[in-house]
């Protein structure tokens, strides 16, 4: 014999008890044998010697309905630390996981440069190598009137040319565009001169005149960035 807690009122009683002495609560309730007729299928008194539906006599030797017996689950007291550690393990599972979610949201910022890294890692010959170093910003520009008219982001890559080798540079975008490598020279033969000569002397003006009225510098968590990515 065993003792369990009382659903209902908590006191200890008896696993053999069919109802709590404590507060009466029914843990088993018998219901009365059931006797149906073979012919018609009606339910007839236990005790009939023939059917009062159809006439059908009625064989004392048949089988009743076996004994239903209705029983309500109990906690024992030994299991109910287990449920306790049970519920509080769900619940730190479930507070890790929006602890998570919160961390891995990004920011305006954060998303315009999770996209271009994108980008960049599809423009790659070989996108499976592409690597994304610890140093990447975003350089906002802003109108007379204190708008942010256009962002650049500049962030070190790596990855494999045709020869295996592994080559880094550092990419600029401006807004979600890629305009050009900031080792490149601008080629007055190319379609982009103008644009990349732009860049280069906002470059250049920014590094001179640091953040003010018409420049700021924002940080990018390289962390949250790659995360999303699934870089290492």
């Amino acid at each position: 014999m065993a003792m369990i807690i009382c659903p209902d009122c908590g006191q200890e009683i008896s696993d053999k008890s069919k109802k709590c002495i404590h507060c009466g609560k029914v843990f088993i309730e018998e219901v009365v044998p059931k006797k149906f007729c073979a012919e018609c299928g009606n339910e007839i008194d236990i005790g009939a010697v023939e059917c009062p539906f159809c006439g059908c006599p009625v064989d004392s030797e048949a089988p009743e309905t076996p004994t239903v017996a209705k029983i309500t689950k109990t906690i024992s007291k030994h299991k109910k630390p287990l449920i306790i550690a049970a519920a509080i393990a769900a619940v730190i599972l479930v507070v890790v996981l929006i602890v998570s979610h919160i961390g891995s949201t990004l920011n305006e910022d954060e998303q315009l440069a999770y996209q271009n890294a994108v980008e960049m890692k599809s423009m790659m010959r070989d996108p499976d190598s592409f690597r994304l170093y610890d140093e990447m910003f975003l350089l906002k520009h802003f109108d007379e009137n204190g708008n942010n008219d256009y962002t650049y982001t500049i962030f070190k890559y790596g990855g494999t040319n045709g020869y295996g080798a592994v080559t880094t540079d550092e990419a600029i975008f401006k807004d979600g565009e890629y305009v050009m490598d900031y080792a490149d020279e601008p080629d007055g033969e190319d379609s982009d001169y103008l644009e990349q000569l732009s860049v280069q002397l906002d470059i250049l003006s920014w590094q001179i005149s640091g953040d003010g009225d018409s420049w700021k510098m924002v940080e990018i968590d390289i962390g949250k960035i790659k995360d999303k990515m699934g870089l290492e």
